[in-house]
């Protein structure tokens, strides 16, 4: 499955492009939704992720935009571990549970990709919260970087790992192969990710690979 993520501003471009595909990311950081769209997008929509990666609104506001997401029907919350709490997380774990929300717990690294131990401790605390889905998504620098993160599909199941950076999109493809639920792909010139692609060029490879 591919999951489109968003993160424009434009509210009315957002809402008509979710129709077109299965599963969509609401980028809520970038987007800069109030809370009258928020909800009207999310429940619009029954395979949307709602998620406030960075930004510099306070903690507060965050919140606040999140539980409103989730209580208009977002089907999941992705929750960086590195940026948040124990105690944030385990709240945001029990508030999910009372509107049947999945959780997704995600680790990103813009720099590089650790040792294949740390990937899987990282796993392992992801799973003790509670987690439905473990997103680990590092930076390649090396197409050993690239192997390492994709090694992860053989002694796990509910991950979705891949790597970012121009030499890493072939891990985004390669994620499905190997049991991903799915795989990120951008709008045209809006990607939200290094080495993201629009699902046009991820057709486009899978046609190449089948004329070889």
């Amino acid at each position: 499955m591919y999951c489109v993520s968003i993160g424009i501003q434009d509210y009315n471009r957002a809402f008509e492009v979710i129709k077109g595909f299965e599963m969509a990311e609401i980028r809520l950081d970038l987007c800069e939704f109030d809370r009258r769209q928020i909800k009207e997008i999310f429940s619009s929509h029954k395979n949307l992720i709602a998620t406030y990666r960075q930004g510099n609104s306070t903690l507060n506001y965050r919140d606040s935009i999140l539980k409103t997401a989730i209580a208009n029907g977002a089907k999941w919350l992705d929750l960086d571990m590195t940026h948040n709490e124990d105690s944030y997380i385990e709240e945001m774990c029990d508030f999910c549970k009372g509107y049947n929300t999945k959780m997704i717990l995600s680790i990103h690294n813009y720099k590089e990709t650790p040792e294949i131990d740390e990937m899987q401790e990282h796993i392992h605390i992801a799973q003790n919260f509670g987690s439905d889905i473990v997103k680990l998504v590092f930076f390649s620098n090396s197409k050993e970087d690239n192997k390492k993160v994709l090694s992860l599909y053989k002694e796990n199941d509910n991950i979705v790992a891949f790597n970012m950076g121009e030499i890493a999109k072939c891990t985004r493809i390669k994620a499905l192969e190997l049991g991903a639920p799915f795989t990120y792909v951008s709008l045209k010139k809006a990607k939200t990710a290094p080495g993201q692609m629009t699902i046009e060029e991820i057709k486009n490879i899978h046609n190449l690979k089948e004329e070889e």
